[in-house]
């Protein structure tokens, strides 16, 4: 009788136990799901004493920022195969509109097993990768990882062994 006591307890611990850990895990997700904006930023504007120019200025800045964003990624994504939907990442402007303020699209970096198709499909990665204007650091990776792969390729094609 005390074993199977003993066992209840046991039992009770750590049942008792795995409620508390999802009552923390519960507390962490909602955490993690208010925005950035709610917990670090704020707007006061309480009096209305502000310039009506610098208004002004900041939203355009926002809507100019917006169009650069989609207009960069759009490129990339009719530059080569996706294998995900763009995604932008977006901050409220000042007049309460969601403005992309950066974003991303997956491409495709499968290599096909045939050199011939690797090689297209490196070079096809490589001017995705380039197409904008202004590069950013994960542009520059893909450029340069799909350019060095593309280099490895054709060097095999031409006979070049890496054995020792």
């Amino acid at each position: 009788m005390e074993i199977y006591d003993s066992y209840q307890n046991i039992s009770n611990i750590y049942q008792e136990l795995a409620q508390k850990q999802s009552q923390l895990a519960q507390i962490d997700k909602d955490e993690l799901s208010k925005s950035t904006f709610e917990r670090n930023d704020s707007v006061l504007l309480s009096d209305g004493n502000y310039d009506e120019n610098d208004y002004q200025r900041v939203l355009d800045r926002f809507q100019n920022r917006d169009q650069e964003v989609k207009t960069h990624e759009q490129v990339h994504a009719s530059s080569t195969t996706t294998t995900s939907a763009m995604n932008y990442n977006y901050q409220l402007g000042p007049d309460g509109k969601l403005y992309a303020m950066g974003g991303s699209v997956r491409f495709d970096t499968s290599i096909p097993q045939d050199k011939e198709a690797a090689s297209t499909k490196l070079e096809e990665l490589k001017k995705a990768a380039n197409a904008p204007g202004s590069l950013s650091s994960a542009d520059a990776q893909i450029a340069q990882t799909a350019n060095l792969n593309k280099m490895l390729i054709d060097s095999l094609r031409e006979g070049f062994s890496y054995d020792y």
